[in-house]
């Protein structure tokens, strides 16, 4: 037998190797193990998202009105929408009365009044205030509630409606107050005549009543 049988009888006797499997892997990768598509994992399927889900879930950064917070913003709001109005209260006798701050220039201290002949007995005369002259009235004359008594307390509050400017002669005053518009009324049914054309309403303050003057009739001297 020659050595060219020799080898095709070996060949016939050998098992069939599958050549995939028969490749040898390089030296320098030899301990790295092979990655097979079976051993990959399988993707998970696509699920649906809720919207509604996705935006009050876990995460997100949506800040929510709190009721504390909603009834503070109401409260601002129904504040803002509350409209006012600022007197300066006075007393005369044992009551209370008020004028408009905006109507007021400035208060001072009962000084030497000169005398004007022939005017209402209300009418004390008039001072000199920086050069200007300004008529003076008795309040409380005015308001036939008797004759205003000088006291330490006493002021004249100067004031300006329209073209007229006079000073008011008072006992004392109290201080600037707001009241709401929504907290004054017109002036009493029972006034009539002159009263009721001195008054303007009556407004509410903190459990107390006090008499809001209309300073236009106030000022005018014709109405006796």
């Amino acid at each position: 037998m020659d050595l060219a049988e020799i080898r095709k009888k070996a060949r016939a006797s050998a098992p069939e190797v599958d050549s995939a499997s028969s490749v040898e892997k390089p030296a320098e990768h030899a301990d790295v193990p092979v990655t097979r598509q079976a051993d990959l994992p399988t993707p998970e399927p696509e699920q649906d998202i809720d919207p509604l889900e996705a935006l009050f879930g876990p995460g997100s950064e949506i800040n929510l009105v709190t009721e504390a917070s909603f009834l503070h913003d109401e409260h601002d709001a129904r504040e803002a929408a509350t409209e006012s109005r600022q007197w300066l209260s006075f007393v005369l006798g044992n009551e209370e009365y008020a004028l408009d701050i905006t109507d007021i220039i400035e208060i001072i201290k009962p000084r030497e009044i000169t005398d004007i002949p022939r005017v209402p007995e209300f009418i004390l005369g008039v001072v000199s205030l920086r050069g200007v002259l300004i008529t003076i009235l008795d309040l409380k004359k005015r308001l036939h509630l008797g004759e205003t008594e000088l006291t330490p307390e006493s002021r004249i509050i100067v004031c300006r409606q329209g073209e007229r400017t006079a000073g008011l002669l008072v006992d004392s005053l109290t201080k600037v107050v707001s009241i709401p518009v929504e907290n004054i009324e017109p002036p009493p049914a029972v006034l009539s005549g002159l009263d009721r054309e001195l008054v303007s309403g009556v407004g509410r303050y903190q459990g107390r009543m006090m008499i809001l003057l209309q300073l236009f009739s106030v000022l005018d001297a014709e109405l006796v």
